[in-house]
């Protein structure tokens, strides 16, 4: 197995010595490179492939899982700063908006009530056209997955279906996701 550093276009072989794999094409006869990357040249197998040098962006699609802050929260609907998508830490975060229809029905009434400044959620992407990202809290595992006390600005403790502050002993109120105080964000 052989490896070469090619820009896309690059001549990698000729069809009749080996035959294009991923990241490869073939063009008058000729196989080229379609990436920027490493060409593997697999001669047992008789097959070229380029494996791209340039990370894959991760951008927002609807359905993928997110970690957000909110950074504002008004009467009916939440602005949040995206910085996990699917998994993956983005350089640079997307803002995303949570309207007060995408959270459970006990929570109906007022946005502070599911969530507030500061807090860390988890949430669904459940829009993206019109530049703008739209969100969705509903269901178990979504929520808010690390809240400040909003008193003292201790992290709450989730204790008896509550969120609880141990400094303060003050009990508060938010729409929580079943991996409270779990979720890794690193």
């Amino acid at each position: 197995m052989k490896e070469k550093a090619v820009l896309p276009g690059d001549k990698l072989s000729v069809i009749e010595v080996l035959q294009n794999g991923p990241g490869a094409y073939q063009h008058e006869g000729d196989i080229r490179s379609e990436e920027l990357g490493n060409a593997h040249f697999d001669l047992k197998k008789r097959i070229v492939e380029v494996r791209k040098r340039t990370p894959e962006l991760t951008l927002p699609r609807e359905g993928l899982d997110v970690i957000a802050e909110v950074g504002s929260v008004m009467r009916r609907d939440a602005r949040v700063d995206i910085f996990i998508i699917d998994g993956e830490a983005i350089a640079s975060p997307y803002t995303g908006e949570i309207h007060i229809s995408g959270v459970e029905r006990q929570y109906a009434k007022d946005m502070t009530m599911a969530m507030r400044n500061g807090d860390t959620i988890k949430a669904k992407i459940i829009n993206t056209k019109n530049r703008m990202i739209q969100l969705s809290v509903q269901g178990p595992e979504y929520g808010v997955i690390y809240a400040y006390c909003t008193r003292c600005g201790t992290l709450l403790e989730l204790q008896g279906g509550r969120l609880q502050c141990s400094k303060c002993d003050r009990s508060e109120r938010r729409k929580f996701a079943s991996t409270y105080g779990k979720e890794d964000l690193t």
